[in-house]
């Protein structure tokens, strides 16, 4: 890359971190109290920041090994936006700039093997005008990233034929590979098998001989697998158990309802594609058929292209099929899309080599005239009036731990019987900080009878109750413990060691507060 290119997809990568921050504070996740899942990577991040002294990179990784993290990518850049830029919320979200730059590199190199770089560098700024670029840096969670770097996996494996002729090129694409697996762990289900056909999909049209496409894939794979091997025995036992929760023991909380076109149409013109993608969803499709078809009037023989296009749409496939949808499982299908859509339109610039320049640069001033170049999947300019909440809920912890001992020694439970309106790990979050404290947190929205729920609610020293919007959103997320808020709130009303402060709002939640933790003067047992 020519200094000139790096310059200005350098200031690209700045302005466009610079205008999402902004967009995240006044109407995005920053503009509320931190909610699911953004609230648990900050919370995890800055317990192992500020309690388990993770300060150098040898506490950091023995820390890691003691306790693994959910996502230990996630975490590692929630702590270094602590560490880089103090205790506000706001610096984990601004070190998400390595994913926007691994990003705009990437989309640099699938349009610079077909064009020149000046134009590579043009594409490579228009690109970040899509939805889920900008959701990079303005959502805190690992799929983004992760979805970003197993699209350009694929396309390395697929696509990018110089990427591997050597064996030390082939050992860098399966740490590359391995390397995208990590980000999100739970997302093997689908980086795996889609990764290993893009492997020996990719072999198979390697025109070198015979021996040498399989040597390299025995190398990729060897050293994708050394990778993972202490991945896997570090994180596999807990990763197998969410995946187990989410696909079984819990598929009847997390799936999403609709009928067969609802869920095949979701990442597409959808609720997801359109959040993710926007109209560009169009452009990607009508960009990729144009370039088949105009390959097969050129008789182009290259064919490498069209099986990164069939990787993608299986992918899409598969994720149609899933009955959970979210905008962020989407990152798995919208980066593969971004990037076919990015190689399809250099392949037909690289027919036009004298006009190519021109062309890239009406594309770029065309996205940076019409498209927005900001993105947020969160509203919490909807939830702003959560913050006076969680100033009276934070304060009412740090004075109740100030007067009553941990009723579940070591740490003080906060249990939740609703996921909203302030979430659990908001409230650990903000008194962490206020009172220097950690709370244990119980999530009682998930279980699914009365008699566990006051057995944990037993051990605990606070309890929130939601409110009416609070209640909506649980009945429409189908969390079972709902149900009894209302015979918890009479017991806890009936029990004399609980004192019961309603918040001060417009929808009041309603917190308990204990105030002994014996049964009437007595041991409970």
């Amino acid at each position: 890359m020519k200094t000139e290119n790096f310059v200005v997809l350098t200031m690209a990568v700045l302005a466009f971190t610079a205008l999402n921050i902004s967009l995240t504070l006044n109407v995005g996740a920053l503009s509320a109290p931190p909610i699911y899942d953004d609230n648990g990577y900050l919370l995890d991040g800055y317990y192992r920041f500020m309690f388990d002294g993770a300060r150098s990179l040898w506490s950091l990784a023995v820390n890691f090994i003691q306790h693994p993290p959910h996502a230990p990518v996630e975490t590692l850049t929630v702590i270094l936006g602590y560490w880089l830029f103090g205790s506000s919320n706001v610096g984990p979200y601004i070190m998400n700039i390595w994913g926007l730059t691994a990003y705009a590199l990437m989309i640099f190199s699938v349009a610079r093997d077909r064009v020149d770089s000046r134009s590579a560098t043009l594409l490579a700024v228009a690109a970040m005008f899509v939805p889920a670029a900008g959701a990079i840096v303005s959502e805190l969670r690992p799929d983004l990233i992760a979805g970003l770097f197993f699209a350009f996996s694929g396309y390395v494996l697929l696509a990018q034929t110089r990427a591997h002729h050597k064996w030390r090129s082939a050992a860098l694409v399966g740490l590359l590979c391995a390397f995208s697996m990590v980000i999100k762990l739970s997302a093997i289900v689908i980086t795996f098998p889609m990764l290993g056909l893009a492997l020996v999909v990719g072999s198979i049209l390697d025109r070198h001989s015979r021996s040498a496409p399989i040597y390299r894939a025995v190398i990729t794979t060897v050293t994708a697998l050394m990778f993972l091997a202490p991945v896997a025995y570090i994180w596999g036992t807990q990763t197998y158990a969410y995946i187990y929760q989410a696909l079984v023991s819990n598929s009847d909380i997390w799936f999403t309802p609709g009928d067969r076109w609802f869920h095949l149409n979701y990442y597409a013109t959808g609720q997801g594609g359109s959040i993710g993608l926007g109209n560009l969803l169009y452009v990607g499709v009508g960009l990729i058929v144009i370039d088949i078809l105009v390959s097969v009037a050129t008789k182009r023989r290259d064919i490498r292209f069209l099986a990164y296009y069939v990787w993608t749409a299986l992918i899409f496939l598969g994720i149609a099929t899933s009955a959970e949808k979210t905008v962020y499982q989407g990152s798995f299908f919208f980066f593969p899309l971004i990037i076919s859509s990015v190689m399809a339109l250099s392949r037909l610039l690289s027919l036009l080599p004298r006009q190519g320049l021109q062309f890239a640069g009406v594309i770029a001033l065309s996205a940076l005239v019409f498209l927005e170049p900001a993105h947020t999947y969160q509203q919490g300019v909807y939830r702003k009036d959560t913050w006076p909440m969680l100033e009276q809920i934070s304060d009412l912890v740090v004075q109740g731990a100030a007067v009553t001992p941990a009723c579940g020694p070591p740490y003080y439970h906060y249990a939740t019987v609703g996921s909203y309106p302030v979430t659990a790990h908001a409230v650990a979050l903000e008194v962490a900080k206020k009172g220097h404290m950690r709370l244990a947190i119980d999530q009682l929205f998930i279980m699914r009878a009365l008699e566990p729920m006051m057995q944990e609610i037993e051990k605990a020293n606070f309890v929130l109750l939601p409110n009416e919007a609070g209640m909506r959103e649980a009945v429409n997320q189908h969390l079972p413990g709902v149900a009894f808020t209302d015979q918890i709130m009479e017991l806890l009303r009936q029990d004399s060691r609980w004192r019961e402060y309603r918040i001060a709002a417009a929808d009041p939640p309603t917190l308990f507060v204990r105030e002994d933790c014996e049964w009437a003067g007595r041991s409970p047992d």
